[in-house]
C-alpha cells in the first residue's frame, strides 16, 4: 500500500471520468443522481471518504416565518469541500420553503451531498451549462487545486 498523499486533481480526475448516464434520473425536465447512487460511486473509489451535516442555518423574517439552508461537508482522506443549499421546493421554480419540515431539511441535505461530491468532480457536467458528459470538447488539464 503506497503512503502516497491523495490529491484534490487526482479525486478529480477520478470521479470526473466516470459515466454517470446509468445513474442519472429525470424529474421536471432535469437530469440529476439520486444520493445513494452518488455516495455508492463514491465509496466504489475512495471507501475512506465521510460526510458530516452541520446544524442548518435558519431565517426568520417579521412575520416570523423562516426558511433555512443545510450544509454538507465531505472529506476524502484528508482533503475536503463543503457546500451550503437553500431549503428549497424541488419543482420548477425552485423556491425557498417557508417553514420546513424535517423531511424537507433532510431532503436538502442529500441534495446538498450530491452537489459537494459534484465539487469533487463526480457528475458536475448536471450543472455545466451547455455541457453533456458526451461532449467531445476538451476539458482544461487540471494538474491541482485545493478547497475553497
Amino acid at each position: 500500500m503506497s503512503n502516497k498523499k491523495l490529491t484534490y486533481g487526482e479525486i478529480w480526475k477520478t470521479l470526473r471520468a466516470i459515466d454517470t448516464t446509468k445513474i442519472q434520473y429525470q424529474k421536471s425536465g432535469l437530469d440529476y443522481i439520486g444520493w445513494a447512487d452518488a455516495w455508492a460511486c463514491l465509496m466504489d473509489n475512495y471507501p475512506e471518504s465521510t460526510y458530516e451535516f452541520p446544524s442548518p442555518t435558519f431565517y426568520f423574517d417579521t412575520e416570523d416565518k423562516k426558511t433555512c439552508k443545510v450544509n454538507c461537508k465531505v472529506t476524502i482522506g484528508d482533503l475536503s469541500r463543503e457546500f451550503s443549499l437553500p431549503v428549497m421546493t424541488s419543482m420548477m421554480p425552485m423556491k425557498s420553503i417557508v417553514n420546513p419540515t424535517s423531511r424537507d431539511i433532510t431532503d436538502a441535505e442529500a441534495r446538498c451531498l450530491v452537489k459537494v461530491l459534484a465539487m469533487f468532480g463526480l457528475g458536475l457536467h448536471l450543472w455545466e451549462k451547455g455541457k453533456t458528459k458526451n461532449d467531445s470538447k476538451t476539458m482544461p488539464k487540471v494538474t491541482d487545486f485545493g478547497g475553497f
